[in-house]
């Protein structure tokens, strides 16, 4: 699993003719099952603690996140995480017929600010700074120990 997030970074960045070439065998689409942010370890900008998988970062996200699975090894990948969930994505033996047989659109990464640069730098800090956070969270994400959501365990207090 280490060498696929390793090759699928490595892609992503440096070979995107080979990556568009994978994405057209692809079809389906995402079940949002959440299996793909757990490879390895689990991604610090996933949440699902309130029952629903979600990415606190789904607009800055890395393209690595984003185009998953390039292609079987992914899948293979994700299905040792989650072997009794199948993912919505499956690959075809020949490219689609038509100008892209893309099934979903393609997302390099975050999307560009106004000067033009990719905001990389931004999407890469965001996922930092919720490792780091998350330390100090506990399982239900408010810190304080008390499960409920608010600050220091008094329902409507504010700072």
């Amino acid at each position: 699993m280490c060498w696929g997030k390793i090759r699928r970074a490595f892609l992503v960045a440096f070979r995107r003719r080979k990556v568009l070439a994978k994405l057209e065998r692809r079809r389906g689409a995402c079940t949002r099952c959440g299996a793909c942010c757990k490879i390895l370890f689990q991604c610090p900008a996933y949440d699902d603690s309130d029952g629903s998988p979600k990415c606190l970062i789904y607009n800055d996200r890395p393209g690595v996140c984003g185009l998953f699975p390039l292609d079987e090894k992914d899948l293979r990948d994700r299905d040792i995480v989650m072997p009794d969930r199948k993912c919505g994505f499956y690959f075809d033996d020949e490219p689609a017929a038509g100008p892209r047989g893309i099934s979903m659109p393609v997302r390099w990464g975050p999307p560009r600010v106004s000067g033009g640069r990719p905001k990389i730098l931004r999407s890469t800090l965001a996922i930092l700074w919720l490792y780091l956070r998350r330390g100090r969270l506990n399982g239900n994400g408010n810190g304080n120990g008390h499960g409920n959501g608010h600050e220091n365990g008094r329902h409507g207090a504010s700072r």
